[in-house]
């Protein structure tokens, strides 16, 4: 399970940034507060219903670039995630569920767990019938939520910043976001796949971590799997959870 508890903790991406940036408006906004008042004539108030419009519009506007870029998806889901290791510290067994439950809802308007399921049974989903493969992915998405959730509790501000953002090509419907996970004594390159949907939204559908392809090891261990059972896919999907990453 290391490699996918190191994996999420790179999902909080640019968890040092947002922090750094966020002090710097602090502190400016402390600085201005701090400067001699001078005599301004006061602009007449926005009418209420403008404002609570102008709020909506912007919103509207920030949603729009969220699912238009891979890169401010990324942040988003580290936000989202940040808050929900806050209120979460100090989990136990009795909450447990009520935590995996809050990870599952940040993660699946960003993770695409049925496209990833269906990569990791590779030439296997021709074969397995709708009900397996809909098992799988269920089984599939549990399994990675409940180690992301276990491996995000350990999380101790590791610095984390994007590696590369290079402007998105016309047309262009995968991309991958580069990003470097700073340890004590090593640097950890990790890549995200993100692939374009129909629906225009970017959802990540791989993530490779200093060289290993979680997808692909994924994969092979299906693979190994069905071939020592038989090609018994019932028995493989039924004992996936229990297997180690």
């Amino acid at each position: 399970m290391k490699i996918v508890r190191v994996a999420m903790i790179a999902m909080l991406s640019l968890v040092a940034t947002i922090g750094a940036a966020q002090s710097d408006q602090n502190n400016d906004a402390t600085a201005i507060a701090k400067r001699p008042s001078v005599d301004i004539k006061p602009k007449p108030k926005l009418d209420q219903s403008k404002q609570t419009q102008g709020l909506l519009i912007t919103e509207a506007l920030v949603s729009a670039k969220i699912q238009e870029d891979p890169f401010s998806r990324v942040e988003q889901v580290t936000l989202e995630l940040i808050e929900v290791i806050k209120s979460h510290r100090n989990t136990n067994p009795t909450n447990e569920k009520s935590f995996f439950s809050a990870i599952r809802k940040v993660l699946k308007p960003h993770v695409d767990f049925s496209y990833m399921a269906k990569m990791v049974m590779g030439s296997y989903r021709k074969i397995a019938t709708n009900e397996q493969r809909d098992e799988f992915t269920r089984v599939f998405r549990d399994g990675l939520i409940e180690t992301y959730g276990r491996g995000l509790l350990s999380f101790n501000n590791e610095k984390i910043i994007l590696a590369d953002q290079s402007p998105l090509k016309k047309g262009q419907n995968k991309v991958y976001v580069k990003q470097e996970i700073h340890g004590l004594d090593k640097i950890y390159p990790l890549s995200y796949t993100m692939r374009k949907k129909k629906t225009g939204k970017w959802m990540i559908t791989n993530v490779t971590i200093n060289g290993i392809n979680l997808g692909k090891t994924l994969r092979n261990q299906f693979l190994q799997s069905a071939q020592k059972n038989s090609n018994d896919l019932d028995f493989v999907i039924s004992s996936w959870a229990n297997q180690a990453i």
